[in-house]
């Protein structure tokens, strides 16, 4: 019968390397614990509390979390002339009742010299919302108007502009494309352009939001004078009209984040096959042949990074409208964070604003998974 062999234990040197690699990997793994994980279990508990951060936190439930998440669908209901028992209709700056309509079209207004319009007005929001409701938006459909409301509107609205905002990544990404494969043809001066589309990248928020501030300026703005120049019209109050306003942190948005796209752009160009260029050439294909099936398909898990990271990081733009536009017009370009920081640290709900920031984080996690699962449609790996 053989002998058992005892399986021996590490030996001092293995030991010794074992207790500085555990303490060098304590570090960041008590960073996250502390500055990660336990805030994070601390917010979700405070979710569910009222806390004013003074005294002790106030056991709520999901009191905030419905307060959130309620909302409220009603039909609005025509407006009826209580003399004429007839619909009324705003033509112009003028309610009048639906017998006098045919009258007023295609008149004159005397004041503003525009051709009237009749619109039919239906009864005020507040009549129609339940209490504690206000209202989120109006639509009509299928002719009749339906009105949403909610007990935050404010929070919704933001969220609303955080998905126009993302109309920036596309654009962006095409633009970044075309200058990162033109960068990357080694023209001269392909150096200095680089260096001129990554300094936004590295300039501090607070001076970005000053010069766009001067570009914007209805008076003296810069986008204006040349809008002047061409002939368009050069009054525009580009952050203080609520149409216009995220279409300008739009413009803003696609500026400082495209040194940084065309530079991971150029990086994942390295990775495209040289011989499937050549070959593909030497085949006859033309210039957008090349691209389309040689370089795009190695360039789509590059696209695939920028697009999650830039969804992610517009959900959470904070800066820029809070300096340059504060949140207004009418909460046109409030960001859903913004909102959690005024009801945290202005309003001092903190419990409040704690749920807020979970909606959002559960928004932002749906949206990356949506993206993981149809990105097997269209990003191509090597392997």
């Amino acid at each position: 019968m053989a002998a058992s062999s005892r399986r021996r234990g590490p030996g001092k040197l293995q030991r010794s390397e074992m207790i500085w690699g555990y303490i060098f990997v304590a570090a960041p793994i008590i960073g996250f614990l502390l500055f990660g994980a336990i805030p994070l279990m601390g917010s979700l508990l405070l979710g569910f509390t009222r806390w004013d951060m003074t005294g002790d936190p106030t056991w709520v439930g999901t009191t905030n979390y419905a307060r959130l998440l309620t909302l409220s669908v009603n039909e609005l209901q025509r407006e009826i002339d209580v003399e004429t028992g007839e619909q009324m209709f705003r033509c112009g700056r003028e309610r009048v009742p639906e017998s006098q309509v045919a009258g007023l079209l295609e008149q004159v207004d005397p004041i503003t010299r525009a051709t009237y319009v009749c619109e039919a007005r239906f009864q005020r929001a507040g009549l129609a919302l339940p209490e504690g409701y206000q209202e989120w938006f109006q639509t009509n459909l299928f002719g009749r108007q339906i009105i949403v409301g909610a007990i935050d509107p404010v929070f919704w609205k933001s969220i609303f502009n955080s998905f126009f905002l993302l109309l920036a990544i596309p654009i962006s990404l095409v633009i970044a494309i075309i200058f990162a494969v033109s960068l990357n043809q080694g023209l001269r001066g392909s150096r200095i352009l680089r260096t001129v589309f990554y300094t936004p990248v590295i300039l501090p928020i607070a001076a970005l939001a000053l010069i766009w501030l001067w570009i914007f300026n209805p008076d003296y703005g810069l986008l204006n004078y040349f809008l002047g120049l061409l002939g368009f019209e050069s009054r525009i109050n580009w952050l203080g009209d609520p149409v216009l306003v995220k279409p300008a942190l739009i413009i803003m948005l696609i500026w400082r984040g495209l040194g940084y796209q065309i530079l991971i752009y150029l990086a994942g160009l390295q990775n495209v096959p040289r011989q499937q260029l050549e070959a593909a050439q030497i085949d006859g294909a033309n210039l957008w042949q090349r691209f389309r099936y040689v370089t795009w398909p190695a360039l789509t898990p590059t696209t695939f990074f920028l697009v999650i990271t830039s969804m992610i990081g517009t959900f959470q733009i904070f800066q820029e409208p809070f300096l340059m536009t504060e949140g207004g017009p009418y909460f046109e370009s409030t960001t859903p964070v913004m909102v959690i920081q005024q009801n945290a640290f202005r309003d001092t709900q903190m419990g409040y604003a704690s749920a807020q920031a979970w909606i959002l984080g559960l928004i932002i996690i749906a949206f990356t998974a949506l993206n993981f699962y149809f990105s097997r449609r269209w990003v191509n790996y090597e392997s």
